[in-house]
Protein backbone atom coordinates (compact mmCIF):
# COMPACT_ATOMS: atom_id res chain seq x y z
CA UNK A 1 0.00 0.00 0.00
CA UNK A 2 2.77 2.19 0.53
CA UNK A 3 4.10 2.01 -3.11
CA UNK A 4 0.73 3.26 -3.93
CA UNK A 5 0.98 6.07 -2.19
CA UNK A 6 4.38 6.77 -2.97
CA UNK A 7 3.56 6.16 -6.82
CA UNK A 8 1.79 8.85 -8.99
CA UNK A 9 -1.84 9.66 -8.24
CA UNK A 10 -2.20 8.19 -11.77
CA UNK A 11 -0.95 4.91 -11.05
CA UNK A 12 -2.81 4.31 -8.07
CA UNK A 13 -6.51 5.85 -9.77
CA UNK A 14 -6.00 3.89 -12.98
CA UNK A 15 -7.70 0.37 -12.44
CA UNK A 16 -10.30 -0.13 -14.78
CA UNK A 17 -13.59 1.55 -16.62
CA UNK A 18 -14.64 2.74 -13.14
CA UNK A 19 -11.64 3.77 -11.69
CA UNK A 20 -11.04 4.58 -7.80
CA UNK A 21 -8.08 4.55 -4.85
CA UNK A 22 -6.42 1.47 -4.47
CA UNK A 23 -9.16 -0.88 -2.89
CA UNK A 24 -8.65 -2.36 0.43
CA UNK A 25 -9.54 -5.60 2.56
CA UNK A 26 -12.25 -5.34 4.32
CA UNK A 27 -13.80 -7.22 6.97
CA UNK A 28 -17.43 -5.75 7.10
CA UNK A 29 -18.60 -6.88 3.81
CA UNK A 30 -20.70 -10.41 4.60
CA UNK A 31 -21.29 -13.37 2.12
CA UNK A 32 -24.91 -11.66 2.21
CA UNK A 33 -23.85 -8.90 0.43
CA UNK A 34 -22.10 -9.63 -2.40
CA UNK A 35 -24.60 -11.68 -4.31
CA UNK A 36 -25.44 -9.33 -7.94
CA UNK A 37 -23.30 -8.62 -11.23
CA UNK A 38 -19.77 -7.40 -11.15
CA UNK A 39 -18.01 -5.76 -14.03
CA UNK A 40 -13.87 -5.44 -14.13
CA UNK A 41 -11.44 -4.59 -17.16
CA UNK A 42 -11.57 -5.94 -20.56
CA UNK A 43 -14.74 -7.09 -20.40
CA UNK A 44 -14.57 -9.50 -17.58
CA UNK A 45 -17.81 -9.84 -15.53
CA UNK A 46 -19.25 -12.27 -13.47
CA UNK A 47 -22.82 -12.80 -11.12
CA UNK A 48 -22.56 -14.05 -7.69
CA UNK A 49 -25.78 -16.05 -6.94
CA UNK A 50 -27.33 -15.61 -3.04
CA UNK A 51 -24.86 -17.50 -0.66
CA UNK A 52 -26.44 -20.33 1.82
CA UNK A 53 -25.52 -22.10 4.48
CA UNK A 54 -23.44 -25.86 3.43
CA UNK A 55 -21.47 -28.28 5.76
CA UNK A 56 -18.93 -29.36 3.55
CA UNK A 57 -15.64 -31.34 5.15
CA UNK A 58 -17.57 -30.81 8.28
CA UNK A 59 -16.99 -27.25 8.35
CA UNK A 60 -19.76 -24.02 8.28
CA UNK A 61 -19.53 -22.03 4.33
CA UNK A 62 -21.48 -19.60 2.47
CA UNK A 63 -21.67 -20.75 -0.09
CA UNK A 64 -23.52 -19.93 -3.96
CA UNK A 65 -23.36 -19.97 -7.72
CA UNK A 66 -21.12 -18.18 -10.12
CA UNK A 67 -21.78 -17.47 -13.90
CA UNK A 68 -18.91 -15.65 -15.21
CA UNK A 69 -18.13 -14.42 -19.28
CA UNK A 70 -14.69 -13.50 -20.67
CA UNK A 71 -13.35 -15.13 -17.92
CA UNK A 72 -9.16 -16.24 -17.84
CA UNK A 73 -7.89 -19.31 -17.19
CA UNK A 74 -5.63 -17.70 -14.39
CA UNK A 75 -6.47 -14.37 -12.60
CA UNK A 76 -2.61 -13.72 -11.68
CA UNK A 77 -1.51 -14.62 -15.38
CA UNK A 78 -3.39 -11.98 -17.15
CA UNK A 79 -1.06 -9.54 -19.47
CA UNK A 80 -2.26 -5.58 -19.55
CA UNK A 81 -4.90 -6.12 -21.93
CA UNK A 82 -7.15 -8.89 -19.67
CA UNK A 83 -7.72 -12.37 -20.80
CA UNK A 84 -5.83 -13.88 -23.52
CA UNK A 85 -8.66 -13.94 -26.61
CA UNK A 86 -12.19 -13.75 -25.21
CA UNK A 87 -11.53 -15.75 -22.33
CA UNK A 88 -14.15 -18.35 -21.47
CA UNK A 89 -18.15 -18.30 -20.10
CA UNK A 90 -18.75 -20.52 -17.54
CA UNK A 91 -20.40 -21.47 -14.51
CA UNK A 92 -19.64 -22.99 -11.13
CA UNK A 93 -19.56 -22.00 -7.52
CA UNK A 94 -18.30 -19.22 -5.30
CA UNK A 95 -17.60 -19.42 -1.78
CA UNK A 96 -17.19 -16.85 1.37
CA UNK A 97 -14.12 -17.36 3.32
CA UNK A 98 -13.23 -16.04 6.04
CA UNK A 99 -9.11 -15.90 6.01
CA UNK A 100 -5.91 -14.58 8.59
CA UNK A 101 -2.51 -13.06 7.57
CA UNK A 102 0.69 -14.93 9.31
CA UNK A 103 0.74 -11.47 10.78
CA UNK A 104 -2.33 -12.50 12.27
CA UNK A 105 -4.82 -9.80 10.32
CA UNK A 106 -8.21 -10.83 8.88
CA UNK A 107 -9.44 -9.95 5.23
CA UNK A 108 -11.92 -11.77 3.31
CA UNK A 109 -11.81 -13.88 0.07
CA UNK A 110 -14.43 -15.34 -2.39
CA UNK A 111 -13.09 -18.59 -3.99
CA UNK A 112 -14.39 -19.45 -7.22
CA UNK A 113 -14.51 -22.93 -8.31
CA UNK A 114 -15.43 -23.86 -12.23
CA UNK A 115 -17.75 -26.91 -12.90
CA UNK A 116 -18.18 -26.51 -16.83
CA UNK A 117 -17.63 -23.83 -19.22
CA UNK A 118 -17.25 -22.86 -22.77
CA UNK A 119 -14.40 -23.35 -24.38
CA UNK A 120 -13.82 -26.39 -22.02
CA UNK A 121 -10.24 -26.54 -22.83
CA UNK A 122 -10.28 -22.74 -21.61
CA UNK A 123 -11.74 -22.99 -18.23
CA UNK A 124 -9.51 -22.72 -14.68
CA UNK A 125 -8.55 -26.22 -13.52
CA UNK A 126 -7.78 -24.80 -9.93
CA UNK A 127 -10.06 -22.42 -7.73
CA UNK A 128 -9.27 -18.78 -8.38
CA UNK A 129 -9.45 -16.29 -5.36
CA UNK A 130 -10.31 -12.42 -5.15
CA UNK A 131 -10.21 -10.45 -1.78
CA UNK A 132 -13.15 -8.81 -1.04
CA UNK A 133 -13.31 -4.99 -0.16
CA UNK A 134 -15.53 -1.84 -0.28
CA UNK A 135 -18.22 -1.77 2.09
CA UNK A 136 -21.27 -3.68 2.85
CA UNK A 137 -23.54 -1.40 0.29
CA UNK A 138 -21.22 -1.31 -2.32
CA UNK A 139 -18.37 -4.09 -2.35
CA UNK A 140 -15.55 -4.43 -4.55
CA UNK A 141 -13.76 -7.64 -5.36
CA UNK A 142 -9.61 -7.91 -6.33
CA UNK A 143 -6.92 -9.53 -7.51
CA UNK A 144 -4.48 -9.13 -4.78
CA UNK A 145 -0.81 -10.44 -6.22
CA UNK A 146 1.34 -7.81 -4.84
CA UNK A 147 0.42 -6.33 -1.42
CA UNK A 148 2.89 -3.05 -2.36
CA UNK A 149 0.96 -2.11 -5.02
CA UNK A 150 -2.84 -1.31 -6.50
CA UNK A 151 -4.23 -4.19 -8.04
CA UNK A 152 -5.27 -4.47 -11.73
CA UNK A 153 -8.17 -6.27 -11.93
CA UNK A 154 -10.71 -5.19 -9.82
CA UNK A 155 -14.21 -5.62 -10.38
CA UNK A 156 -17.29 -2.97 -8.86
CA UNK A 157 -20.62 -4.11 -9.06
CA UNK A 158 -23.23 -2.89 -11.24
CA UNK A 159 -26.01 -4.16 -13.69
CA UNK A 160 -25.57 -6.54 -16.32
CA UNK A 161 -27.79 -6.88 -18.97
CA UNK A 162 -25.95 -8.56 -21.85
CA UNK A 163 -24.08 -11.76 -22.54
CA UNK A 164 -26.58 -14.01 -20.31
CA UNK A 165 -24.74 -13.20 -17.20
CA UNK A 166 -27.14 -11.02 -15.28
CA UNK A 167 -27.61 -9.11 -11.60
CA UNK A 168 -29.26 -11.29 -9.59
Amino acid sequence: MAACCLATLTSCTVLDDTSGPCPKSSTTVRAGDLHGGYQGPNGMRFTLGYASTQYPEGRTAQVGTVRVQSWPVSLEDMDEDGPVGKGFQGEGTWEFRKEETTGGEGFRQVKLDFLHGIPEQGMPAEPQYLEIGGTPNNPELFVETDPDTCPTTVFHRGELTDGGVGAG
